[in-house]
């Protein structure tokens, strides 16, 4: 183990949770698992984070930063295919990234200090969206229902993907209604 900052190993050790956190869901981002993915002792991470809730807390918030603004690097113009690049995990059949989201949920339902940084994400990830929703207007609301939508859908394929054959469709549709509406 080298000598790093106290900021710098706090960076590594967050870095870890995030991989984490990918891998093997938001309850796993623990001292101990994010200290085995570093290869450091469980005591270093608690000498950084002065709790799990805080870790996790600050995972999230790095790996929904991370996902936003590759989004928005991606689809800097307004647009249907902008929209379509968000939602482009339905399309494919892959709802990881969207099913992080309705667990993130869960977990804010339990943890104060994870509950503030899921209500932070939420805001810049509804303003992604929003900013790149075709149409004059506060785009914010239709954001948020398909975001909500989203996170629904997700969360009830988690649950038993047989709830809803064909999320893909349902995302689409729930897409063209909020862009038909003026």
């Amino acid at each position: 183990m080298s000598y790093l900052s106290h900021d710098e190993r706090r960076t590594e050790l967050l870095h870890a949770a995030v991989r984490v956190l990918e891998r093997d869901g938001l309850a796993a981002v623990t001292s101990r698992a994010v200290a085995s993915e570093a290869g450091v002792s469980p005591g270093l991470v608690h000498h950084r984070f002065a709790s799990t809730s805080e870790l996790a807390a600050e995972a999230w918030l790095a790996y929904v930063e991370r996902e936003r603004t590759a989004y928005e690097l991606e689809t800097p113009t307004p647009g249907r295919a902008a929209v379509d690049a968000f939602f482009a995990p339905f399309a494919d059949g892959d709802l990881a990234g969207l099913a992080r989201w309705a667990d993130a949920w869960r977990h804010a339902q339990s943890d104060e200090r994870f509950a503030g940084a899921f209500a932070e994400s939420y805001r810049a990830l509804e303003r992604s969206l929003a900013a790149r929703l075709p149409g004059a207007g506060d785009r914010t609301a239709a954001a948020s229902r398909l975001l909500l939508i989203a996170f629904g859908v997700a969360g009830a394929q988690r649950i038993d993907p047989a709830l809803l054959p064909a999320p893909g469709a349902l995302m689409a549709a729930a897409i063209d209604r909020e862009l038909a509406t003026p």
